[in-house]
């Protein structure tokens, strides 16, 4: 496991050594500091009790001075506040948000195997409800949220299973100043832009297979590269870094590496994330990330130490009405304890939406790209024949003022000849927002 010295040696933390000198030219950004499309900023939740609008950033430096410096005061403006006078107004913001996912999901059935596209039918896919608190006097931010459809396989390739309660985020942030802030608690590990993405925001019902991996029912199961929430600590800022035109954003993370509620590390080595991204404007925006985790799997005494480096690239542009997105992303893992050949995995996909805002609704026809290869290198033979390729073709639709979506998805899956199904995939989800 490599320590945090020799990361800082590596290029990527002298990249983001360099982006932390460039504090002095911080500009405003909407964009929240956690990163994770989630946060009632994301989803335009709306707070308990509003605060007054912010005045400009010069006269809201003015007014700080004001108020910290001390000042005579006479004794007739020290007199008790009249009976009936507003109270003064809370530094805290507080805000209650959450959605509800509910689709109809149906795939071909493939007769050679009782676990696909027998099951078809409505999928409670997410409840979520959560709370932030944040206050503007120390820019400190509190989130907790809950998942209340999380789903809880018995076994692989089959639709036996249930719904739980778990927790999804759980931490505190302080921003001392807006090129720098300390985020602590689980949350969404800094790494894919797809998984970063809250599902507001999703061009299409679901993830790229790439990603979500294969669910039980829809082909043979295949978990996807993704990082999800981890326990740790991260840095990043509250805002890009350089100027209206252009601005640079980092996120530094250290975490356990075991995966979101867990009670405590798997092996003592503590994993590392680094994401970097650059923005032009509100048009551009190009990101890389890189980790690095050392896991323990098995039951005592049968354990055994896998090492994982993963590397991921996107672009996403926006023009009018079009978005277009491209990621790819590498993960090799070793195998030490056993002395297996190294595992490599490759996903890339590539996917473009136009949005038409119509009176009173809008429509954003898309399409999406999608390979997947599990074992790009290792495993036994006929490991090869596990790459995926799918077509997504689907439209999404909105309501210009209520906080309502809806997705209407095909997928059109391709497999290998020695793992051909017949599994091509109808989703319909809609996403209530408050």
């Amino acid at each position: 496991m490599a320590s945090p010295l020799t990361f800082v040696r590596t290029p990527l933390g002298r990249i983001a050594i360099g982006f932390l000198a460039l504090a002095p030219l911080t500009v405003a950004s909407t964009s929240h500091a956690a990163r994770d499309g989630e946060g009632p900023e994301d989803i335009g939740a709306k707070k308990t009790a509003p605060p007054p609008a912010a005045p400009p950033p010069a006269a809201a430096a003015a007014t700080d001075t004001a108020q910290t410096t001390p000042t005579s005061v006479s004794p007739d403006t020290a007199q008790p506040a009249p009976p009936g006078a507003e109270p003064a107004p809370s530094a805290w913001d507080l805000a209650i948000y959450g959605y509800l996912r509910m689709a109809y999901d149906f795939t071909q059935k493939d007769d050679r195997y009782d676990f696909i596209g027998k099951n078809n039918g409505f999928v409670l896919d997410s409840a979520r409800v959560g709370v932030q608190a944040k206050n503007r006097e120390y820019n400190a931010t509190f989130r907790v949220s809950i998942e209340g459809a999380s789903d809880v396989l018995t076994s692989p390739n089959t639709p036996l299973g249930s719904l739980s309660v778990r927790l999804r985020d759980a931490f505190a942030r302080w921003d001392p100043q807006p090129w720098i802030g300390i985020q602590a608690g689980q949350f969404k590990a800094p790494f894919q832009e797809e998984e970063l993405r809250g599902t507001p925001d999703l061009m299409f019902a679901s993830r790229a297979v790439g990603v979500d991996g294969v669910l039980t029912g829809r082909g043979f199961a295949l978990s996807g590269i993704q990082l999800d929430r981890q326990l740790g600590v991260m840095i990043s800022p509250s805002a890009p870094i350089g100027s209206p035109e252009f601005g640079i954003a980092y996120y530094l993370m250290v975490m356990n590496g075991n995966g979101s509620n867990q009670l405590l590390d798997d092996n003592g080595h503590l994993g590392l994330v680094g994401r970097v991204e650059a923005n032009w404007s509100r048009y551009v925006r190009v990101g890389a990330a890189g980790f690095r985790n050392d896991r323990t799997v098995g039951t005592p005494p049968n354990l055994y130490n896998e090492e994982d480096l993963g590397v991921t690239g996107d672009v996403d542009v926006h023009a009018g009405g079009l978005e277009v997105f491209g990621a790819v992303t590498h993960l090799a893992t070793d195998y030490p304890t056993v002395g297996a050949s190294q595992r490599v995995q490759l996903a890339f996909h590539a996917q473009a939406a136009y949005r038409f805002d119509l009176p009173g609704f809008f429509l954003a026809p898309a399409y999406r790209f999608a390979y997947f290869d599990p074992w790009s290198k290792g495993g036994g033979e006929g490991f090869d024949t596990y790459k995926l390729t799918y077509h997504t073709v689907g439209i999404r639709a909105g309501h210009a003022k209520l906080p309502v979506q809806a997705w209407l998805n095909y997928t059109f899956t391709g497999e290998e000849a020695d793992r051909k199904l017949t599994n091509d995939r109808l989703e319909i989800l809609g996403q209530v927002t408050f």
